[in-house]
């Protein structure tokens, strides 16, 4: 678990075209990162890169769909020959899927797998020998509150962030003889475009809940990886909810299926 310092860290990013991804790129470059910035959305990114021309950090910009090997590949790539290395991955990019699962078709639950979970594991794999070679090296897996305990009518979601933490703790074990730290967050609901870009967005269950700032969350983020934090769980609401789960599986089980009967 090493502390490290933000001011010359070499990083790739991934989904930062909105959300925490994007508050996360601008907290980084102005602590002085070098990112290479990762997102379908390439107008997005370089108006992103723009606005942070002038920051301390340096920010270069790889669009395409992280899902792909050649997006994967060509992020590597970018941070080995633009910063001659890496000792940062933050795997951010994400969608969500709402709705009941007996009423979703199968090929739903495998494109959320393909982007929360796979994509990120990809990444990690393809991304070890720099990362072995890198200055007190990190990975970061932005995962969710909902990769602690599942609702109902996000089973897809829920899924894969379940998926997301189960690999975290194994590789976390995996690499530590090699020197890499693995960072798991779990933020609560947040102020993104979740509930608009979500697959089965109609009804919007649970959005009566509090939200945190993408900017408080990227604050949060960026003092994990400067203190080596294994795990951080972001919110009030959300540590509720996972400790909840932990002591009182039973009745948390009983209010989540009443709710789901509303």
């Amino acid at each position: 678990m090493a502390r490290r310092e933000i001011d010359g860290i070499r990083g790739i990013l991934t989904g930062a075209s909105s959300g925490i991804g994007q508050a996360l790129a601008r907290e980084l470059a102005l602590s002085g990162a070098q990112l290479v910035i990762v997102a379908r959305r390439a107008e997005r990114l370089e108006a992103l890169a723009q606005e942070l021309h002038d920051a301390p950090g340096r920010v270069e910009c790889v669009p395409g769909d992280i899902t792909l090997d050649q997006t994967r590949t060509a992020a590597i790539e970018r941070a080995r020959d633009a910063f001659g290395g890496l000792d940062l991955v933050v795997n951010n990019a994400g969608t969500g899927a709402m709705g009941q699962f007996a009423e979703t078709a199968p090929e739903r639950l495998r494109q959320v797998m393909e982007l929360n979970f796979f994509a990120a594991a990809e990444l990690t794999r393809s991304a070890l020998p720099l990362l072995v070679e890198g200055r007190h090296p990190i990975v970061v897996n932005v995962s969710s509150v909902l990769g602690h305990r599942g609702v109902p009518g996000y089973s897809e979601y829920c899924a894969s962030k379940f998926a997301m933490q189960g690999l975290s703790e194994s590789l976390r074990a995996e690499f530590a003889p090699l020197g890499i730290d693995l960072l798991v967050v779990s933020p609560g609901r947040t102020e993104t475009e979740f509930f608009d870009s979500a697959i089965g967005a109609q009804g919007r269950p649970w959005k009566e809940l509090p939200t945190m700032t993408p900017e408080a969350v990227a604050r949060q983020i960026a003092w994990a990886i400067r203190r080596g934090k294994h795990e951080i769980v972001i919110s009030r609401g959300g540590k509720l909810l996972v400790w909840s789960s932990r002591l009182f599986p039973g009745v948390l089980d009983w209010v989540l299926a009443r709710q789901t009967g509303k």
